[in-house]
């Protein structure tokens, strides 16, 4: 960590949190918050940073304070229900795939939308606090500046702070989190923001955020940001694996070893694990067949034969799935046709090393009537495209594991190895599965009609 990353604020905080977070943890983490349509409420945004309840609240709250500091969530402010103090706080994601044109992504224009009607609310309560004849009136930022700095002072002395104060407080949260999100240089002349309200201060000061005095950084600046904490991240692990493989070598060339049986990082985005003894690889099945399977299992989830076979371009993807799902549409028979077949065993390869969702994979390849929303498009077929998405995979599956089962012909044998593929690929990559690893799941159950419960 001789390097600095990003300043020497988020340097110091990543020597904070490195000795409990890994590079598998915050790709999880950014891949969940990546193109967000929502506000986050506290609970909401714990349960995505600590998802596999490994961390306590104080080293939660500090991969959030790195986030906020980043700038990649900003935190707007809301009057709390009845029975509680003061402020609750929410959570915007400002992570979008498409920095270049976020106006594309649905979830962005959601956001915005959300923040629009937070700011038509918010600026009539703020007038109807100041007592002002006329609820729709902009707002000087002047105002805002000094309510934000009473806020804090009445903060730090625990003294009861008025509803104005609170109000402008609020208001200042939602101006920092939309000129953000606005992602424009001239935000300061946009209509709808003049609505809102009026900036009175000079070329210097105006990129200065209100809450924090930092200055707001841009969508490219902020991914960015994330992208220097990702490569850090994947430093470390890289250094980590190195090291580990070394001592393997060592032991091994020195005899015989027996090794820890905990999840380690292993190799490739999955974080493959391959430091672990497994007692069903001592039955006879597992002397047989589980170097065969563990092999087959690592090609389908090491990132480096992926690139090695070559990445497919966005319109080659693109084409594939529209291509494929309009075979299952018409005649799911003709996908074990062997140009489809071939399709099928490029593109889940392709989405096995991907971190976006179902509803994100509909809306980038299936989603091209504008004419509807996205939200009653998605509705209308979620239930096709998952059947469609087992239908893939278990083809994938069975072509992928072709040569174990064309040993193994009895039904409770082809049963047991399912459970046992099953078992291998938990053990392997664990909690590092993404969507489309858990549809591998699902069709592996399916192929050996093993009940998943």
């Amino acid at each position: 960590m001789e390097d600095l990353i990003v300043n020497s604020k988020i340097t110091a905080e990543l020597k904070k949190i490195s000795p409990f977070v890994d590079f598998n943890t915050i790709s999880r983490i950014i891949n969940k918050l990546t193109d967000y349509a929502e506000m986050l409420t506290e609970g909401k945004l714990a349960g995505i940073v600590n998802y596999n309840y490994r961390l306590n609240s104080s080293q939660s709250n500090m991969i959030i304070d790195l986030l906020v500091e980043l700038q990649a969530l900003s935190r707007v402010y809301n009057i709390a229900h009845k029975g509680k103090r003061d402020l609750e706080v929410e959570y915007i994601s400002n992570i979008f795939s498409d920095i270049n044109n976020p106006a594309s992504i649905s979830s962005y224009i959601s956001m915005r939308n959300i923040l629009e009607n937070r700011l038509n609310h918010q600026i009539q309560q703020y007038n109807m606090n100041m007592n002002k004849s006329n609820t729709t009136l902009s707002i000087p930022l002047n105002e805002l500046h000094g309510h934000v700095k009473t806020y804090r002072d009445m903060s730090s002395n625990s003294v009861t702070i008025s509803s104005k104060v609170q109000h402008g407080f609020i208001t200042a949260s939602l101006h920092d989190a939309y000129v953000i999100i606005m992602n424009r240089d001239d935000w300061w002349d946009d209509k709808t923001y003049i609505k809102y309200f009026f900036n009175e201060e000079d070329s210097e000061k105006r990129h200065l955020s209100l809450i924090t005095r930092a200055r707001r950084l841009t969508l490219r600046e902020i991914e960015g940001n994330v992208k220097a904490i990702i490569n850090y991240f994947m430093e470390l692990y890289s250094a980590k694996t190195r090291a580990v493989q070394e001592q393997v070598s060592e032991a091994m060339s020195s005899g015989p070893v027996i090794v820890d049986a905990g999840r380690d990082q292993g190799s490739g985005d999955y974080g493959v694990n391959v430091r672990f003894s497994d007692r069903i690889l001592m039955t006879p099945f597992g002397k047989q067949y589980g170097s065969k399977i563990d092999s087959i299992i690592d090609s389908c989830f090491s990132k480096e034969e992926y690139e090695a076979s070559g990445i497919p371009g966005e319109d080659d993807v693109s084409r594939m799935v529209v291509a494929l799902y309009q075979v299952y549409k018409a005649l799911p028979g003709s996908l074990g046709i062997r140009q489809n077949r071939d399709m099928i065993m490029l593109l889940v390869q392709h989405l096995l090393n991907q971190e976006y969702g179902i509803k994100q994979f509909a809306e980038k390849y299936l989603y091209t009537d504008r004419k509807i929303s996205f939200s009653r498009f998605y509705a209308d077929i979620k239930n096709d495209l998952e059947e469609f998405l087992t239908r893939i995979f278990t083809d994938y599956f069975e072509e992928k594991f072709s040569s174990v089962f064309r040993i193994i012909r009895s039904l409770d044998m082809k049963q047991y190895a399912c459970a046992f593929i099953i078992k291998r690929i938990y053990l392997k990559c664990g909690e590092n599965l993404n969507t489309f690893g858990f549809f591998i799941i699902k069709a592996i159950s399916k192929y050996g009609k093993i009940k998943v419960v």
